[in-house]
């Protein structure tokens, strides 16, 4: 009785580290992920989109690896597909406007920046982001403002300290 006890728990353990459904494929793909074998992690990750076409994570992760290959367009793609199946996802946001500061479409990562900060209105990160857009536009006084936002939100903020001081000096010259 033992012997098939103990077979059923390894049965059941090989059928679960083996199972096909989207969140055991997202969760394997974000292991390959942190391992940085990204192109596995992606493989896993449209895995679990063909296996569950709603599940807004493995988008989401898929994003983050192609971006991690300089996919960015991919990236994107996947980030707005996330955010068609979740509206209020503010980091999708944030992220799909680094990816399109990136591709130097500064005005298009702006807007995403933007509709993060209305998401979350104390979110530091995407002050910053934005500040950085707005540098990349010569907008001295937007950039300023953004990043003063960002240091207010998190004091310290040592990359928005050091850019704000780059955008003042830009604007005085």
């Amino acid at each position: 009785m033992k012997k098939i006890i103990i077979f059923s728990f390894f049965f059941l353990f090989a059928l679960h580290l083996y199972s096909q459904d989207a969140a055991t494929l997202n969760a394997r793909g974000f292991r390959q992920a942190k391992k940085e074998n990204y192109e596995k992690a992606i493989e896993l990750f449209t895995q679990a989109i063909k296996t569950d076409a709603s599940f807004t994570d493995a988008y989401y992760n898929r994003a983050l690896a192609y971006s991690k290959l300089k996919g960015y367009e991919l990236a994107i793609a996947d980030y707005t597909k996330a955010i068609s199946i979740r509206p209020h996802f503010r980091i999708a946001y944030n992220n799909r406007g680094a990816d399109k500061n990136e591709l130097k479409d500064y005005t298009g990562a702006i807007e995403d920046y933007t509709k993060a900060i209305e998401l979350d209105s104390s979110y530091a990160m995407a002050y910053y982001n934005r500040g950085i857009a707005q540098l990349n536009l010569k907008e001295y006084e937007k950039a300023i403002a953004d990043f003063e936002k960002a240091i207010a939100l998190k004091p310290g903020y040592k990359e928005a300290l050091l850019n704000r001081d780059i955008a003042l000096e830009k604007k005085n010259e």
